[in-house]
């Protein structure tokens, strides 16, 4: 599943592919820190719930 987080420097879209885990879980795992695509600034995933690309 494909999810998006807003950049908080410069408000950029970047999408990340989650990694499904567990069975039947519906857990996903996608970087903890990212760099902004726009900007270079580096990032933290907030805690779910995330907004589905």
């Amino acid at each position: 599943m494909e999810f998006v987080f807003d950049c908080g420097w410069c408000d950029g879209d970047n999408y990340f592919v989650g990694r499904q885990v567990g069975f039947w879980a519906d857990k996903w795992e996608v970087p903890a820190e990212w760099y902004c695509r726009f900007c270079d600034q580096l990032n933290y995933t907030p805690d779910p719930p995330w907004t589905e690309a």
